[in-house]
């Protein structure tokens, strides 16, 4: 059955006997409103059982309460991160729309804030990982050109733009001095695909941490991978026939620590006894490899949280007409799970 035709404000309007431009500042709460008047239309209100249109009152206000969140697959909704940024949404006020996309050049960029513009959203959260590329357009100046805040995630930070982003450096230079501290002195490291911006800056904090300590860096002892288990297998293997010194190794994904594990059991290599390893991200399967993972922790359901409350400024500042604020960069800490795979339990 079809449910009855909604009321709407001009029928509230014709009982109250009063015009719609009333009813809607009742609605709207406004003080210009005689008491005795108020109360007649709220008695309208109620016997017709009308319910105000959110969507009219909020473009009243020129504004959606409404945020869009940019990613590159709709495999971003299962993530804890899109988790926390829609419990922080709604706990603001706020909907969420989704969208994604795969090409990241200046035309579809344009065409797609183009479109959330059309759809009055108040501001967008790009979730796309900086790689390669795909972070190009900023240089034509289009966001000077399409008025809509757009806060980025895990993103190498630029003039003119908000970032989110976890310290992948420090994150790295953590794992790699836990290691340091344990009484290692070679250190290899699995890297994940260095056209990521996040790859890169692990490099760069396992870099900065052994040259500190004095530790030898060179070439022969950093392998890239592609965050996958099977690449982090190879990778292991990699450095075990060709580096018999090695005798610890940070792995830049938990993913990859897996195979790196496995390639270690393989060649009768002993975790932690020949060999420390440590992971990054502490994903839930980690604390059940064998040996149970060494990892660096990053929450990334706080790190939505950060981030749509930091667009939600963004949004507030535009809708205020002040000057917009120096652009910003928020970086996120971490912590160190310590277990039995880098044996210091």
């Amino acid at each position: 059955m079809l449910p009855e035709k909604r009321v709407n404000i001009s029928q509230v309007a014709a009982l109250a006997g009063v015009s719609k431009q009333t009813v809607s500042r009742v609605v709207n709460a406004s003080p210009n409103v005689a008491k005795e008047t108020r109360e007649r239309v709220m008695q309208a209100i109620a016997q017709l059982g009308f319910r105000p249109s959110a969507t009219a009152r909020n473009l009243s206000q020129g504004r959606s309460y409404t945020l869009a969140v940019v990613g590159s697959n709709l495999g971003f909704l299962a993530t804890d991160l899109y988790q926390g940024a829609a419990a922080q949404a709604e706990d603001m006020g706020y909907g969420l729309l989704l969208r994604t996309l795969a090409d990241s050049s200046v035309e579809q960029v344009e065409a797609l804030l183009l479109s959330l513009l059309d759809l009055q959203v108040d501001g967008v959260l790009w979730a796309i990982p900086d790689v390669g590329g795909n972070r190009a357009w900023l240089d034509s100046g289009l966001l000077s050109r399409i008025p809509l805040p757009v806060v980025f995630m895990s993103s190498e930070p630029r003039d003119g733009t908000v970032t989110v982003s976890f310290d992948n450096f420090d994150g790295a230079r953590i794992a790699t001095q836990h290691l340091i501290d344990s009484g290692h002195t070679c250190i290899a490291h699995l890297s994940g695909p260095l056209d990521w911006w996040v790859a890169r800056e692990r490099v760069r904090g396992w870099r900065a941490a052994l040259t500190a300590a004095a530790l030898p860096v060179d070439d022969g002892l950093i392998v890239e991978g592609d965050w996958s288990p099977a690449a982090g297998e190879q990778a292991m293997g990699r450095l075990l026939d060709t580096r018999r010194d090695i005798d610890a190794v940070f792995v830049a994904n938990d993913r990859m620590a897996l195979g790196a594990l496995l390639a270690a059991h393989r060649r009768g290599v002993q975790v932690p006894q020949q060999l420390a390893v440590i992971g990054f991200d502490n994903i839930i399967e980690s604390a059940c490899f064998h040996p149970p993972l060494t990892t660096v922790l990053q929450d990334k359901r706080h790190h939505g949280e950060i981030a749509i409350a930091t667009l939600a400024r963004e949004v507030e500042v535009r809708l205020s007409g002040k000057p917009l604020a120096p652009r910003s960069t928020e970086e996120l800490g971490h912590s160190l799970i310590v277990r039995e795979s880098s044996g210091q339990v």
